[in-house]
């Protein structure tokens, strides 16, 4: 799924990005969806940290409480540097900050400007950049899913089922693969480590390992998937990258 995730507190100019996205897109709306807020709250804080998939960041710089170069900031430390970001002013000078501030924003768009014809470039460009990064494609209930890889934590062989679970941080996916298939579909990406002959984990997404009960953590969860045998070459690769 790929989203389009607004931050503007003006109603009108959300309205006009909307328009926007969805003139761009000119595919069914069940292929993406638009997530707008008007403000930085506990409720944004926790849908922001739940949504899955590809994701294009359309953010003002002048909505109170946090600007969209703050919310940029925090997306950028959390690790997400695949997201595309465009950024949203009235006011030029910020131009300056938006690209001095080693956020890798695609674009900055003044609202002095046609912001139509801009915005339309600006997605233009930040759906090539997005379709090009690498994903995990499956079929679920008769709806094809695209994964990040950056999202994935680890796939893991389901006991007694014909699948294999996909794990991100909030949700977990059932995949019509086995651990061989999956394997091979992700035997050019070296972030993929297998550790179990039922487990396959990101290395970038681990956050620590406790080689006594082999278990290996993550931010959100953990798995004891880890193979006698595979705990040395583990350490090696956590090492390495």
């Amino acid at each position: 799924m790929l989203n389009f995730i607004i931050y503007e507190d003006s109603t009108s100019m959300r309205e006009i990005y909307e328009r926007v996205i969805h003139g761009f897109m000119g595919v069914p709306k069940d292929s993406y969806r638009i997530l707008p807020f008007s403000r930085f709250d506990k409720n944004t804080k926790k849908q922001l940290e739940t949504v899955d998939g590809r994701k294009i960041y359309i953010l003002d710089m002048d909505v109170e409480g946090k600007s969209g170069i703050d919310l940029a900031r925090d997306i950028r430390k959390k690790g997400d540097w695949i997201s595309q970001i465009i950024v949203i002013s009235a006011f030029e000078h910020f131009k300056y900050d938006v690209f001095t501030s080693k956020l890798l924003a695609l674009d900055f768009i003044s609202k002095q400007e046609d912001i139509v014809f801009r915005l339309k470039e600006a997605l233009t460009c930040a759906y090539e950049i997005t379709m090009t990064n690498q994903t995990f494609s499956f079929q679920m209930d008769g709806e094809i899913y695209h994964v990040p890889y950056h999202d994935i934590l680890f796939f893991s062989k389901d006991l007694n089922e014909n699948s294999t679970s996909l794990i991100t941080h909030h949700h977990t996916f059932k995949v019509k693969k086995s651990i061989i298939e999956i394997e091979k579909m992700l035997d050019h990406d070296v972030r993929f480590f297998k550790t179990h002959q039922s487990c396959i984990v990101n290395l970038h997404k681990i956050v620590s390992i406790d080689t006594e009960s082999s278990t290996i953590y993550f931010e959100t969860v953990c798995t004891n998937l880890l193979a006698r045998n595979k705990k040395k070459a583990l350490k090696e690769r956590l090492t390495s990258c």
